[in-house]
């Protein structure tokens, strides 16, 4: 009896292992320091800089709970590339997202996340297809596709790609899909609050935190536990006799 404990400890151990591996946590943004990096608290050392105006940290409404980041019209954090951020064919995001007021015009989309040769952008469309909407690319066809309305609200955002289709999901439930154009590889340096070429000025206006990005094709059940609980599950909810239980969905209300 104590042989077949050891032998299926092992075993699930393994399958631990092994599902860590197939949904690696490669970035995550807190937002929760102070200073002009942003640290990355993945484990994977993929920090950022402020490499054009220093977006600003600010408090959550809800107290105890950190902070996120408030970009404006001119501000972005670079994210150097790297081996980890070299991601083949499987990637996942996920966000809390609360847009300021839109700007720019016809032609315009405001980056969330953006990647050199727009291998994969994140944007609030401010006119380009249907003003209001959250949209996405991802380096071909079927080109810029709109996924669904945003108010104003903080709201949580989840994109999934497993080379074939990319999933898109609002507050934990699924919200559109999109045909890929076959596998890719991610790479090049990352942009969070604006494109990547400068020119075309497509700044994100409003509050970004809990950004991650993983390495694998993230679940329904894993999306709405990372709403939920935070990225890396540190914001547990909390039950018992004289402790409140808390979400990110009740802290970002509170906003």
């Amino acid at each position: 009896m104590k042989t077949l404990i050891i032998v299926l400890s092992l075993f699930a151990l393994l399958y631990l292992s092994f599902i860590t591996m197939a949904q690696e946590l490669v970035l995550y943004y807190s937002f929760d320091e102070s200073g002009d990096k942003v640290i990355d608290k993945s484990g994977k050392g993929n920090d950022g800089s402020f490499d054009q105006g220093k977006a600003k940290r600010v408090a959550s409404k809800a107290p105890n709970f950190g902070q996120a980041m408030e970009f404006d019209s001119a501000s972005r954090i670079l994210v150097s590339d790297s081996k980890s951020l070299t991601i083949d064919k499987e990637i996942s995001f996920v966000m809390w997202v609360k847009k300021g007021d839109e700007v720019g015009g016809i032609g315009t989309l405001p980056r969330m996340i953006s990647r050199a040769s727009d291998l994969h952008e994140l944007a609030m469309d401010s006119g380009h297809l249907k003003r209001g909407t959250f949209a996405v690319y991802f380096g071909g066809n079927p080109g810029w596709t709109t996924c669904m309305p945003v108010d104003e609200n903080w709201h949580h955002i989840a994109v999934t790609g497993d080379g074939s289709t990319f999933r898109i999901y609002l507050d934990g439930e699924d919200a559109s899909q999109i045909k890929a154009s076959g596998p890719a590889t991610y790479r090049g340096n990352l942009y969070i609050g604006s494109r990547h070429d400068l020119g075309t000025r497509e700044f994100f206006k409003g509050w970004l935190d809990e950004v991650g990005i993983f390495a694998g094709v993230l679940s329904k059940d894993k999306i709405k536990q990372i709403m939920n609980n935070g990225v890396t599950g540190q914001l547990l909810s909390v039950s018992g006799q004289g402790k409140l239980g808390w979400s990110w969905g009740a802290i970002k209300a509170g906003y």
